[in-house]
């Protein structure tokens, strides 16, 4: 099926969709927490500083930094309703002082070259207007020899039921971003229902 648009509804404008959507996607962010928090391990990741773009309200940043104590993390995203959520999340979790969140465009990231040690994103690449530059900031904020992991809906036949699928994107279209990106060394790997972007081991 052809792509939509991307989603209007992936930046959140008030607090009631922001926290519907923090209670529906609790579980589903708690797996995938684990599982980035488990590759990080494998790739020896156990310090230094972890940022988390689209970290909407703040999961799996959250979840980076109770599964690995010795991170500090920082969570980028467009909508500051989110990030309020996303502040408290952290409180509650006892995680605060070594959980930061920053208001900023994926796009056009606010901070430093070669700033971070790993960078991950759940879910937002079929957010953005131009998921290429995405990437390209994502080189550009990690370190000469640092480590990402993005995944993302695939889109399939499961779109005429759920918009986020149908504006996501193809494996094919993830590769074609991908060798127009300037991130280097990387590999796509296709889950059926998403995809996930690593360094090539």
């Amino acid at each position: 099926m052809p792509k939509r648009k991307p989603l209007e509804c992936g930046v959140f404008q008030d607090i009631e969709t922001a926290e519907k959507y923090d209670k529906e996607a609790a579980g589903w962010m708690r797996m995938a927490s684990k599982s980035f928090v488990s590759t990080a391990r494998k790739w020896g990741v156990t310090d230094g500083q972890v940022l988390d773009v689209g970290t909407g309200t703040g999961s799996l940043a959250v979840g980076f930094a109770r599964g690995m104590p010795g991170v500090k993390v920082v969570g980028l995203d467009l909508s500051d309703v989110a990030l309020q959520l996303a502040r408290h999340n952290a409180q509650e979790s006892e995680v605060s002082s070594r959980v930061s969140f920053k208001e900023g465009d994926a796009e056009d990231m606010p901070f430093e070259n070669n700033r971070f040690d790993l960078v991950v994103s759940s879910n937002t690449l079929h957010l953005v207007g131009n998921p290429v530059r995405m990437l390209d900031e994502v080189r550009r904020v990690l370190e000469p020899k640092g480590m990402f992991f993005i995944s993302d809906l695939r889109r399939s036949w499961l779109g005429f039921f759920a918009e986020h699928i149908a504006a996501s994107y193809t494996p094919q279209e993830v590769e074609d971003m991908l060798s127009q990106s300037k991130l280097q060394n990387w590999e796509l790997k296709d889950y059926l229902f998403w995809l996930s972007i690593y360094p090539k081991e």
